[in-house]
């Protein structure tokens, strides 16, 4: 299982009404774990789109803000 660290989002008020509205279907305990499984998804796609020099300059971007 991955780790977890928690974070804080400022959501604005439809989002949070949207994830209210579909986690009282869903069979997720939270707001937060479907929020985490939306980003998720969305992130997924995102990455999906991106072309490989893009992936990589980005990851060495975090990499360098995340260590400096």
């Amino acid at each position: 299982m991955s780790g977890i660290k928690q974070q804080q989002l400022r959501l604005r008020n439809e989002t949070v009404d949207k994830l209210r509205f579909v986690l009282d279907a869903s069979s997720h305990r939270s707001m937060s774990a479907l929020a985490d499984e939306v980003l998720e998804q969305g992130l997924d796609q995102r990455i999906a789109a991106m072309d490989d020099d893009d992936i990589a300059a980005r990851t060495m971007r975090s990499l360098a803000n995340r260590n400096g």
